[in-house]
C-alpha cells in the first residue's frame, strides 16, 4: 500500500466534498467491519447536541486526561485518552486527539494520512462503499484510537445523531447538550425534530444525560429514552417521573472555569457526570480517578477550547498595533449560540462595542442578531468559503441594515479594529470559517494550505427569513 502524505491526503478527502452529506450508517459499518471492527476497542462516551457539545467534549477529555496522568504516575505505564471532534479551526489534526506526553495532542500529520489511506482502500474493497468526507475521517479516528490502545474515547456527533457515523462507537453513556435551530435541512423543522436526532444516540439501558430549557424539546428527550429504554437524567428537572435530576457545579467550582459565558457550568457538568457514569467501564486503575474531586478540578480549570468567546491577544505583526483593543471571538452561528453570546455581553463590564459578524447561506441570519443591540459599530462581511452570504445580502437583512458590508473578511477585520477605540472591544462572531480565519490571522496560527472543510447543502434561498 502506498502512503501519501499530509497534503496529498488532504486533496483526496476534499475530492469526497460533491458527495456532501448522506446520513446512515450501513456503509461505514461495512468498512469498519473490514477494519476488524475498531470502534468496539474501548468505551466511549458519545456526545451531541445543537450547542456546547465542543465544549463538553473538551471538559470531559481534559478530565480524563488528568486522571490518566495520575494512574500513569501512580502505576509507570501509560494511559490513553482519545478525543474526537468536528469541526476544526485551523487543521484537519485537530479533530483526532490523543494522550501524548501527558497531554492531549492533535494526531500527527503522517499518521493521520497513512489511517485515512488505509479506510479508503477497505471502501474500495468488493463491493466498493462510497463513504463520505466525514465518514472516512471517522473511520480513521476509530482507527488511531484502536491502535493507540486508547482507554476511553470521547466522540462528539458531527450532525443530528440517530443517522450519524459516530453512533457506531461503543457508547457507555450519552450526552445531549442544549438544543436549537441549526442544520433544520437535515434535522428537521422543528425543535421536536431537532431533538428527536440528538436522542438517536440513547441506547438501552446506556445512561442518558442532558441539559435543555425548551420544554418541546424535552419531551421529545423523555419519550425518546423511554421508547430505547435509556435511563435519563435531566437538567433543569422539574420533577418528571420518567427521569432523575442531573446534578450541577457549586458556585465555587463554576466561578473557576476558564471557557465564559453562564452555559459552561451546564457543559462542565455534563462532562463530569458523564464521567462518573463511565467510571465502572474503564479499567483500572484509571476508572475510578475520573471520579477524584481534586482530578475533575484540575480537567475542568486546565481546558482550553479555541473559537468560544475566546480572548485574543495579536500576536502577528501586522496587527501589533491594536494590542490595546479587547478582541474576543465567537462561533455562535445559529440562534442559540448568539442570544447565549449577547447574554455573554450583557454580563462583563461595558466598553465601547465594535461588531463583525459573517454567516454562512441557508442559516437563520434575521435570529443571530441578539450581539448587535449595544453595538455602536457593525461591520459585515463574507466568511472565506464558497458557502459565505455576500456582506451586501447580510446587509440586506433589517437587524444587520446598521452594519457596513465589505465582502472581503480581511479589510473588514482592518476596519472594524481601526473602528474599535483603544480599551474598547471588538466582537467577531458567525461563521466558524471566519472565526478560524480571523484567528489565525491574528495569531499567526499555521493552517492547512487546502481548506477541508464538512461539505454543507445551500438552500435555494439565502436566508429562511
Amino acid at each position: 500500500m502506498s502512503h501519501p502524505d499530509y497534503e496529498q491526503t488532504l486533496s483526496a478527502l476534499a475530492a469526497l466534498a460533491p458527495r456532501g452529506i448522506q446520513p446512515g450508517r450501513e456503509r461505514l459499518a461495512e468498512v469498519l467491519r473490514r477494519l476488524g471492527s475498531p470502534e468496539l476497542r474501548y468505551p466511549a462516551v458519545h456526545i451531541a447536541g445543537t450547542n456546547g457539545k465542543g465544549s463538553t467534549s473538551a471538559y470531559a477529555a481534559q478530565i480524563a486526561q488528568c486522571a490518566a496522568n495520575q494512574a500513569e504516575a501512580r502505576h509507570r505505564r501509560p494511559f490513553t485518552i482519545g478525543l474526537y471532534t468536528s469541526p476544526h479551526l485551523h487543521r484537519l489534526t485537530e479533530r483526532v486527539r490523543f494522550s501524548q506526553a501527558g497531554e492531549l495532542a492533535e494526531c500527527p500529520k503522517q499518521l493521520l494520512a497513512d489511517a485515512v489511506t488505509e479506510v479508503q482502500a477497505a471502501s474500495q474493497a468488493d463491493p466498493a462503499q462510497e463513504l463520505t468526507f466525514f465518514e472516512v475521517l471517522t473511520a480513521a479516528a476509530f482507527l488511531i484510537f484502536a491502535r493507540r490502545s486508547v482507554d476511553l474515547a470521547i466522540v462528539e456527533t458531527g450532525l443530528g445523531g440517530r443517522l450519524d457515523a459516530t453512533r457506531l462507537c461503543d457508547a457507555r453513556v450519552t450526552v445531549v447538550t442544549s438544543i436549537g435551530l441549526d442544520h433544520m435541512e437535515w434535522l428537521g423543522p422543528t425543535l421536536s425534530h431537532i431533538a428527536a436526532e440528538k436522542a438517536g444516540i440513547f441506547r438501552r439501558d446506556v445512561p442518558a444525560l442532558c441539559v435543555t430549557y425548551e420544554p418541546e424539546a424535552r419531551a421529545v428527550l423523555r419519550t425518546c429514552a423511554h421508547k430505547v429504554g435509556a435511563p435519563l437524567w435531566l437538567h433543569p428537572y422539574h420533577d418528571e417521573p420518567d427521569a432523575q435530576p442531573l446534578p450541577i457545579l457549586d458556585d465555587q467550582l463554576a466561578a473557576r472555569l476558564p471557557l465564559r459565558g453562564r452555559y459552561q457550568r451546564d457543559n462542565a457538568a455534563l462532562a463530569a457526570y458523564a464521567l462518573s457514569h463511565v467510571a465502572g467501564q474503564v479499567a483500572e486503575p484509571l476508572g475510578p480517578l475520573l471520579t477524584v474531586p481534586d482530578i475533575v478540578l484540575q480537567g475542568l480549570t486546565q481546558t482550553r477550547w479555541p473559537g468560544r468567546i475566546e480572548q485574543l491577544v495579536p500576536t502577528a505583526a501586522p496587527y501589533l498595533g491594536f494590542a490595546d483593543r479587547e478582541i474576543v471571538i465567537d462561533a455562535a452561528h445559529n440562534p442559540e449560540g448568539a442570544v447565549a453570546l449577547a447574554g455573554w455581553l450583557n454580563a462583563v463590564p461595558q466598553k465601547p462595542l465594535t461588531v463583525l459578524c459573517g454567516v454562512v447561506v441557508g442559516k437563520l441570519a434575521t435570529e443571530m442578531a441578539a450581539p448587535l443591540q449595544t453595538a455602536a459599530v457593525v461591520v459585515l462581511c463574507r466568511p472565506p468559503t464558497p458557502r459565505g452570504l455576500a456582506a451586501a445580502e447580510l446587509a440586506a437583512l433589517s437587524p444587520f441594515s446598521i452594519g457596513q458590508p465589505i465582502d472581503d473578511w480581511q479589510a473588514a477585520l482592518h476596519a472594524a479594529l481601526q473602528q474599535t477605540a483603544p480599551g474598547g472591544r471588538l466582537l467577531v462572531y458567525g461563521s466558524i470559517f471566519l472565526i478560524a480565519a480571523v484567528r489565525a490571522a491574528l495569531l499567526d496560527e499555521p493552517t492547512d494550505e487546502l481548506l477541508v472543510q464538512d461539505p454543507g447543502k445551500a438552500p435555494a434561498s439565502s436566508s429562511t427569513k
